[in-house]
């Protein structure tokens, strides 16, 4: 069964079987190995995956992300990141950085944050003197702090794949995703030196204030939605939910830089893409029960068991595993396939489900600029204007230092663990 398992889903992956059909063939196809496909359980299982209070989280983030991304807050973000850390040596390029840290904690997307900040971002650094391949490679690599500081749609399927509070995992994603900033500032000022990048005045008190006025409501959402779960005042969901109506209030209301017509298309672009999330988790449910009734996973959980003997070796060669999974793979459907795979294994080796899903994101954002199909690479390709092989060439020294991060968090998890205790 095992073998039979890997062969279909990996032969409908190469003839280009959308994620979700491979996943739902592979499951029926399973099932009529095993004696007969049971119509009825099968029907419930899909209907159970997505009848969930959290999954609902999914397509309002969703929304609210999109809201964000065209309601005229980019610009204000970038304006109040300018003034406060544009005077560093390469300014704009930690601008860049900073900027992606708070737009993270709106738009829970990698791809949101790129194509929200991006156009805004690189058109400013190549104003200012940049290059756009140094523009590009920054923007792209900051794009993946978004899944990682809440709210992340990635941690919200995860948890709901894991059985994981997603609440726990919100904080939990908070101080790695502040030390992948730090450690790309790291970096901007070592190239900025070395390349003589230019830097911005420093601030005066009316130019602070004026830029902080600007950009004082859109800072709000983050603290406001990761306050509320922490102070138990609302759940993910609802907090999603007030995600979508303040991202309105904001963009029609405050700024009106949100037309009823691009509002319809928002609302038709996110239930295009609710859709096939949707159909991913549902296909998921029913691909996760059929492949523990057939003890895919034990036996998986076996073989490691039987040569592996340490929780970090075993930390180790999933970090392996999924860097070259988030290559080849689209996020949430990585997330949905092996999570009911690795969870025996988490649970053998005593590993936290709230620690290993901030590794297991973090891996897969890491895939994201990595060849042959990292999306961020294409998506900031067009956004700057740049072959993605010249773009990735700019891009290597920051996936060392997202490397470096990895194994940080990987190997010290009460840098993870340490804000949901907290919350605990």
């Amino acid at each position: 069964m095992l073998f039979t398992f890997l062969i279909v889903l990996i032969i409908l992956f190469i003839i280009g079987m959308p994620v979700a059909f491979a996943m739902g063939f592979t499951s029926v196809f399973l099932m009529w190995l095993d004696g007969g496909i049971q119509y009825a359980n099968a029907t419930q299982r899909l209907m159970g995956g997505i009848n969930s209070f959290v999954i609902l989280a999914i397509p309002l983030f969703l929304l609210a992300g999109k809201l964000l991304s065209v309601g005229g807050i980019a610009n204000r973000i970038f304006m109040f990141c300018r003034v406060c850390v544009g005077f560093l040596p390469g300014g704009l390029g930690h601008v860049n950085v900073t900027s992606s840290v708070l737009f993270s904690g709106m738009s829970g997307t990698a791809i949101s944050d790129a194509a929200g900040l991006g156009p805004v971002v690189i058109k400013g650094m190549k104003d200012g003197g940049y290059d756009k391949g140094f523009a590009s490679a920054v923007t792209a690599a900051s794009s993946t702090i978004g899944p990682i500081i809440p709210p992340s749609l990635p941690l919200v399927i995860y948890g709901v794949a894991a059985g994981a509070s997603v609440g726990a995992l919100f904080l939990a994603g908070i101080l790695p995703g502040i030390i992948m900033a730090i450690a790309m500032m790291m970096l901007v000022a070592y190239y900025a030196k070395k390349n003589n990048y230019p830097r911005e005045a420093r601030p005066t008190f009316p130019l602070f204030f004026q830029a902080l006025k600007g950009a004082f409501l859109p800072l709000l959402t983050p603290i406001i939605i990761i306050g509320g779960i922490y102070q138990g005042i609302f759940t993910p969901t609802e907090a999603a939910v007030f995600a979508v109506l303040y991202a309105l209030f904001l963009s029609m209301a405050v700024y009106r830089e949100l037309s009823l017509k691009d509002l319809i298309g928002v609302l038709r672009e996110t239930a295009r893409d609710s859709a096939i999330i949707g159909l991913i988790v549902s296909m998921s449910t029913l691909f996760g029960n059929v492949i523990m009734r057939q003890r895919i996973p034990m036996e998986i959980l076996d073989f490691f068991t039987a040569s592996v003997d340490s929780a970090f070796v075993m930390l180790l060669i999933l970090n392996l595993f999924l860097l070259l999974v988030g290559a080849f793979m689209e996020t949430i459907a990585a997330i949905t396939i092996l999570v009911p795979i690795m969870l025996p294994i988490m649970q053998t080796f005593n590993i936290d489900p709230v620690h290993f899903g901030i590794i297991m994101v973090f891996n897969l954002m890491i895939g994201l600029l990595t060849p042959p199909f990292g999306m961020l690479l294409f998506v900031v390709s067009k956004i700057g204007d740049i072959d993605v092989i010249q773009l990735l060439k700019h891009v290597f020294p920051f996936l060392i230092v997202l490397f470096a991060v990895l194994l940080v968090i990987t190997f010290f998890p009460s840098l993870v663990l340490w804000l949901p205790s907290f919350g605990s």
